[in-house]
């Protein structure tokens, strides 16, 4: 079934409609029928789809009185008219007159006086007048013949004269259906337009309810009928009066004049609203009220809150952001993810810049808890108080300075994530005996607070501290030490793991080059070779902090490895001349001497020619004092 059906009173419109249905491009369906004969037909084709019904005569006002869907009717012409007029006078009928329910506008006079004819137009409002309309002219005008749709010239026939069917052309058809084409386009625009709408009224939480100046209800969306409890069914169109009578929406429409912040109870619900009437031309024409409850205020307003103070609170690195193939690397990273399964407190050692913040954060990203808050805290950079108030929280008035309405601390706002607390060695020993009973209780005091708050906290540490020789020396706490090391993970130093050292180097050079906005180019990883014979004490901080020196520096598009190793010995000098060479003294000079050359060509990366230049020494000077013992 087509969107626009053509309802075809007579047998010869169908047909006509058939034949335009090869030669026009608009898609309809076709049934035949009048009036109630129709009426079933059409109820069916709109069941199957159709939207638009295209009709003509006393059927188009007969169905626009029992249907919703829009009616077209087929227009009549002056060429529909003048056709059926010659032939009813070539048929030798001289008083004619012509009944339809079309608002046509059509002059008789000259008609009258070319054609020697007596000829009457007549304009019914309703299908129901045709009848007596047709006895009325037989009787009074003594109408020989009636022109007119179905029912007119039925009910001439029934009355002895003569009825000729007033027949739609084919312009007229084509007429019909472009006409109800533009009427299908927009009514499919409008009922887009009325479903988006719809479709938003029903997505948002708050209820929406309007009227019209009759104080019917024209909008009732689903929070709507949530609140007051009454499907759209019950309510939408009717009296809001009588269908919603716990509402008093009804009453703006006297008052003319918007409310806010309503409070008000439905349905032992409590509600807040604001409503506001429509006025159109200074004239009230409806009234508009949002709804919302209470408490689905309040819960949003907790959101929201935790939302904020989550805020940053995000572990952003995972494993695949830990560089490294070595074995040492290898096997601390399935470590790890096999901890990171568990709940238990993992305690991390390893020296200034192996990754202990890096591991921490996969860590909680790889465990169940990966979606909630992880909150850091590096211990070393807080002062013993400032440390406590941070962990534990404060209420308002606490001390000098606390914040109105105090602040919630490190501990409540990682609740249900992880909290990793950093450089952990360096707390004081008063401090650990109170970490120590919140790891214990799992419940946190903020300082001025007369409550305990439960928390669902996972703890990972990281020290640089041998924590099992700071407790022999008294400095930690050995219930402490026990309770965080329920899992140990010791990150190798950088200079025992020398095979991560490139992969690591071309990393951080394609990162600070993007950052940058630098690009440099390189043959191959070789030209990296001359990193292999540096210790790199400060690990990978120390990697990248030289690799950022080289981006920076490079003058060129293209590294290579002259370069790294000049930059490399710019390294070696600076810290050189910072640092001391610490020798074993003896009693023989040459030995000291020979001593601190060693030192200094480790320091050089075994680069003697760059040596001799710096210290303004021959390279045969340099051998001779080197191998000493073998002067004579």
């Amino acid at each position: 079934m087509k969107e626009i059906l053509l309802v075809a009173p007579y047998e010869r419109l169908a047909k006509l409609g058939k034949s335009l249905k090869k030669t026009i491009g608009i898609p309809f369906s076709i049934v035949k029928g009048n009036l109630d004969e129709s009426l079933d037909k059409v109820n069916e084709g709109i069941k199957k789809g159709a939207k638009i019904i295209l009709t003509r005569g006393g059927t188009a006002g007969y169905l626009r009185e029992r249907l919703q869907v829009p009616i077209v009717e087929i227009p009549v012409t002056s060429f529909d008219i003048l056709k059926a007029i010659d032939s009813v006078t070539s048929k030798g009928y001289k008083k004619i007159a012509i009944i339809t329910t079309s608002n046509i506008i059509f002059k008789t006079d000259y008609l009258n006086k070319i054609m020697d004819i007596i000829l009457l137009f007549e304009s019914c409002k309703k299908v129901s007048e045709i009848q007596g309309k047709v006895k009325y002219l037989i009787e009074h005008h003594g109408i020989e013949a009636i022109i007119g749709d179905v029912i007119a010239t039925n009910e001439a026939i029934k009355n002895g004269i003569y009825g000729e069917l007033l027949e739609s052309g084919q312009e007229s058809i084509i007429a019909g259906l472009n006409e109800a084409k533009m009427v299908l386009e927009i009514s499919t625009k409008e009922r887009a337009r009325v479903k988006e709408i719809e479709a938003i009224l029903n997505m948002i939480s708050e209820g929406v309810l309007t009227i019209d100046k009759e104080n019917k209800v024209t909008v009732y969306n689903a929070s709507a009928e949530r609140i007051f409890g009454s499907g759209k069914e019950m309510v939408l169109g009717n009296n809001i009066n009588e269908c919603l009578p716990s509402s008093t929406l009804g009453e703006m429409l006297k008052k003319n004049k918007e409310e806010k912040d309503v409070l008000l109870e439905i349905n032992d619900k409590k509600i807040v609203t604001n409503r506001i009437p429509i006025i159109i031309d200074d004239k009230v024409q409806g009234a508009v009220a949002i709804f919302e409850e209470i408490s689905n205020i309040q819960n949003m307003e907790l959101s929201i809150r935790k939302k904020l103070s989550e805020k940053g609170f995000v572990a952003r690195h995972t494993f695949s952001d830990i560089i490294g193939k070595s074995n040492e690397m290898t096997t601390l990273k399935n470590q790890a993810i096999k901890y990171a399964k568990s709940e238990g407190t993992i305690l991390i050692y390893g020296e200034t810049g192996t990754g202990k913040e890096l591991f921490a954060q996969s860590i909680h990203n790889e465990s169940r808890r990966g979606k909630l808050p992880f909150v850091s805290v590096n211990c070393a950079a807080l002062s013993e108080n400032l440390l406590e108030s941070e962990l534990f929280g404060y209420e308002e008035g606490a001390f000098t300075g606390a914040i109105k309405g105090g602040k919630k601390g490190l501990f409540e706002l990682a609740h249900g994530g992880t909290l990793f607390l950093d450089e952990v060695g360096e707390i004081s020993l008063r401090f650990q005996s109170k970490l120590l009973r919140v790891l214990q209780e799992k419940e946190v005091r903020r300082i001025g607070g007369d409550k305990v708050i439960p928390i669902n906290v996972r703890i990972l540490c990281a020290t640089n501290r041998n924590l099992q020789v700071e407790v022999e020396k008294g400095n930690f706490r050995e219930d402490l030490y026990y309770r965080l090391s329920t899992l140990e993970l010791s990150l190798t130093p950088l200079r025992f793991r020398k095979e991560d050292i490139i992969p690591m180097a071309i990393s951080f050079l394609k990162e600070i080059c993007d950052s940058e906005g630098k690009c440099l180019k390189w043959d191959s990883a070789d030209i990296f070779s001359s990193l292999l014979n540096y210790d790199w004490k400060g690990n990978a901080r120390e990697l990248r902090n030289f690799i950022e020196r080289l981006v920076v520096t490079s003058d060129n598009y293209k590294l290579d490895e002259n370069f790294i190793i000049e930059t490399l010995h710019c390294k070696r000098k600076a810290q050189t001349f910072k640092n001391e060479i610490k020798i074993n003294m003896t009693n023989n000079l040459k030995e000291m001497e020979s001593e601190i050359l060693k030192t200094l060509i480790n320091q050089y990366n075994g680069n003697k020619d760059r040596l001799c230049k710096d210290y303004n020494i021959s390279k045969t000077t340099l051998w001779r004092k080197l191998n000493f013992k073998n002067e004579k």
